[in-house]
């Protein structure tokens, strides 16, 4: 699996892709621009504050569902095992089922092939029509 790239570079690459200088966005998103600049150069962590973080998404124009939000919230809370990428928190249909998945999946102890097929298999699953 390839290494994922960093909360810094995936805002850097999506803010350049946007356009906009680091001083502008930094005010787009009420942010001081060293502590924009500190994140997307890994000095300091992501923000934690969810609604900073979708603030953020939303002043890159990422759309909700896309592979982009995938990778943005998940970035922002890699390394972080206390933490859930915000969407996926504030779904209250993943709080009722996550942790028993993530228990279950655990209580396997798959080897890194065997999760990777796992994931495959989930992104490829499709529900009987009823």
């Amino acid at each position: 699996m390839k290494t994922k790239r960093r909360f810094g570079e995936i805002l850097r690459a999506l803010r350049m892709r946007r356009g906009l200088g680091l001083r502008t966005f930094a005010k787009l998103i009420e942010m001081q621009p060293s502590n924009l600049s500190f994140i997307e150069n890994g000095r300091v962590q992501p923000p934690v504050d969810d609604a900073i973080l979708f603030r953020i998404a939303a002043a890159l124009g990422i759309k909700k569902g896309s592979p982009e939000w995938g990778e943005f919230f998940d970035a922002a809370v890699a390394g972080r095992s206390e933490r859930l990428p915000a969407d996926i928190a504030h779904d209250r249909r993943m709080q009722d089922f996550l942790p028993i998945m993530l228990r279950t999946v655990a209580n396997q102890k798959l080897d890194a092939s065997e999760l990777k097929e796992l994931i495959e298999r989930i992104k490829s699953f499709r529900p009987d029509s009823k």
